[in-house]
């Protein structure tokens, strides 16, 4: 694909060529791959808007479990639209934040566990160019909150008690933050933001 330059796609051309060999497949589409032998599970990470037909794909090539990444779809019409097909079809579909599982983030919540008053900063960063922007922009067009930030939120609500109801202030480092339009697409080249509950958790 279009990052296989990049460093992530050197590492898992590496991944490949290691695991290759002792029988792990590798497939450009789910048309090459063989039927199910026994039970498959399918993890699918691409693009948001791609993965209500990748949920149906998967499930029509035999997967009876899936994990699907966050936020699932694009709109609520769509993520009701894959549970009802996924339902009819006597597939179960998973669906979760990774970052709530890493072990960086594990780590982090242990150490701030054993110093008094010490606060973990959630901080997010990707390897993107300037001139590659408007491409991202394009891709990930449900905007930054969602597609990014929307990990670092789902910590702040599963770790620090952060809910919709119990945000007091919301304030942006502006010295610290971009905006542009881009491809017709205006959204945060780089964002940095504190959330205060009523609670004073931040």
């Amino acid at each position: 694909g279009g990052g296989k330059d990049g460093p992530a796609g050197q590492e898992f051309a590496e991944f490949k060529n290691e695991w290759e060999p002792k029988g792990c497949g590798f497939h450009a589409s789910l048309d090459t791959v063989p039927p199910p032998t026994g039970p498959r599970m399918a993890l699918i990470a691409g693009r948001t808007a791609d993965n209500p037909k990748l949920l149906r794909d998967v499930i029509e090539a035999g997967c009876t479990k899936v994990m699907l990444e966050k936020p699932g779809a694009t709109t609520v019409a769509d993520l009701e639209s894959m549970a009802a097909f996924a339902a009819e079809k006597g597939v179960d579909v998973y669906m979760g934040y990774n970052k709530n599982i890493a072990s960086y983030i594990t780590k982090a919540r242990e150490a701030e566990g054993k110093i008094a008053g010490a606060k973990t900063k959630l901080v997010t960063l990707n390897a993107y160019k300037r001139e590659e922007l408007e491409e991202c922009f394009t891709r990930n067009a449900e905007g930054m909150l969602k597609n990014m930030a929307i990990h670092e939120l789902a910590l702040a609500a599963t770790f620090y008690g952060c809910r919709a109801d119990n945000i007091a202030s919301i304030v942006v480092n502006k010295a610290n933050s971009e905006c542009l339009t881009l491809g017709g697409k205006t959204d945060f080249v780089k964002v940095e933001f504190t959330m205060t509950t009523t609670e004073g958790t931040s």
